[in-house]
């Protein structure tokens, strides 16, 4: 029964080796949701995402651990006013790093279960198109700091 045992474990040990090897690998920094008022059904959520695999990957969503659903927007300028438009996917070569950052590129936590408060750890996960989700947690806090300002209330 051993000897089928550490078949069976290392039938396993290879194909999440040859997932990892399809998907690549993902590193997460800085990550951080903004803490609004409470009663607010939205948030957005802001981090730095590094491909260190040799195969590209496909972001296509994410999931939020207090949220209904979470999207990938960005912000465009458009006929002088800033407008948020959904992605469908975001593309990260072999070791391309990719920042979602106020302003720009971000998460967008909808349908909010409770607003969280600063200082509360939020799980965030991102989907990939292979179907794997990659999480880390995420800080809650009211701003970027003074490296950056946002105004995000609505969507």
């Amino acid at each position: 029964m051993s000897k089928y045992l550490s078949a069976l474990l290392l039938c396993g040990l290879v194909s999440q080796a040859a997932l990892a090897a399809d998907t690549g690998a993902l590193t997460f920094e800085g990550a951080w949701v903004r803490a609004l008022p409470p009663g607010q059904p939205n948030t957005a959520a802001y981090l730095t995402v590094t491909n260190t695999g040799t195969e590209g990957v496909t972001i296509v969503g994410g999931t939020a651990d207090i949220a209904g659903s979470v999207e990938i927007h960005t912000t465009r300028e458009v006929d002088g006013y800033q407008r948020m438009e959904q992605l469908s996917e975001v593309a990260l070569a072999p070791g391309q790093s990719r920042s979602f950052s106020p302003g720009g590129m971000h998460l967008m936590l909808l349908e909010l279960r409770k607003m969280p408060a600063p200082g509360d750890r939020v799980q965030l996960c991102l989907t990939l198109a292979a179907g794997e989700a990659v999480c880390t947690n995420a800080e809650v806090r009211k701003s970027a700091g003074s490296q950056q300002s946002h105004e995000h209330h609505q969507h």
